[in-house]
């Protein structure tokens, strides 16, 4: 499974790259989905012409390692569709919209919520049945999609397992759209950006440099608590003021910390030329 955990290594830094250099969800979820194809089908090419060594490591493939790739493929094609297909009209129409989208979601899951529970209890006395391509059973309950797939690159739950994780992210999504969809109603936020049209010209891992440093020096505090401001807060205040998508902020944030070698590139830089400013005024 070497192959299998380093193609994903690169598709994973592939998309972090995707997402740092578009600002445009549209866009970026519609290069990811492209990358992610691209990475599948060399995933294809490669589980039909090796033979897995035995049931376990077929079983750990297709429960534990397509569903990486397969779901993150989901994700991205349920994110371009909802972008595109939202509304343009009034707040209550966006938010009817978002709402209906994750009704979609909580149903998938009660339909399947017996696989569901078992998949999360970490349960493992139906992975033949559910994660080997040899069986095949009626009343395991089977996707309508499971008859049109190629059997040798699927099993009858891999896509279930595919379609929780994509959820599991997609969730938190649209729950943030719904959000700034409920503050723009009662009036919470005023958007600075609707009259002074200011656009953010950094990558977005360079505005998380900036809006971590500014969490951690306490430069915002909640007006209620007075206590140092959460990181989701100044978050959220940002993408509003400055009509921004950061999208998985907490990941571009871990990838900062990965950094071997000037960790802080964009604060540098913003050092470096206010000094310069200093010494010439002019």
């Amino acid at each position: 499974m070497e192959f299998v955990i380093a193609l994903y290594q690169q598709l994973d830094q592939q998309l972090v790259r995707i997402e740092t250099e578009s600002h445009d969800v549209l866009e970026w979820s519609k290069q990811s989905y492209y990358a992610v194809e691209a990475a599948m089908q060399k995933l294809k090419e490669y589980i039909i012409a090796h033979d897995f060594k035995d049931a376990a490591e077929e079983i750990q493939f297709f429960k534990e390692l397509k569903p990486k790739f397969y779901s993150r493929l989901i994700y991205y094609l349920r994110l371009f569709e909802i972008e595109a297909n939202k509304p343009d009209g009034s707040l209550r129409a966006r938010k009817k919209y978002l709402k209906k989208q994750l009704a979609k979601i909580k149903r998938y899951s009660v339909e399947n919520n017996t696989f569901y529970k078992y998949y999360r209890s970490g349960a493992t006395h139906m992975d033949e049945a559910y994660f080997t391509r040899a069986r095949f059973d009626l009343l395991i309950g089977l996707d309508i999609t499971y008859f049109d797939c190629d059997r040798h690159f699927c099993t009858s739950h891999d896509l279930k397992v595919s379609v929780m994780m994509a959820n599991e992210h997609l969730v938190p999504y649209l729950e943030k759209c719904l959000q700034k969809l409920c503050d723009q109603a009662s009036n919470v936020q005023m958007n600075p950006a609707e009259d002074l049209k200011l656009h953010w010209a950094e990558t977005k891992t360079a505005f998380v440099e900036l809006m971590y440093s500014l969490q951690s020096t306490g430069a915002f505090y909640n007006a209620k608590t007075k206590a140092k401001a959460d990181i989701k807060d100044i978050a959220r205040f940002f993408e509003i003021a400055l009509n921004m998508e950061l999208g998985n902020y907490y990941r571009l944030y871990y990838d900062i910390t990965l950094r071997k070698k000037e960790p802080a590139p964009f604060l540098d830089k913003m050092k470096q030329e206010f000094l310069r400013r200093l010494d010439d005024p002019n």
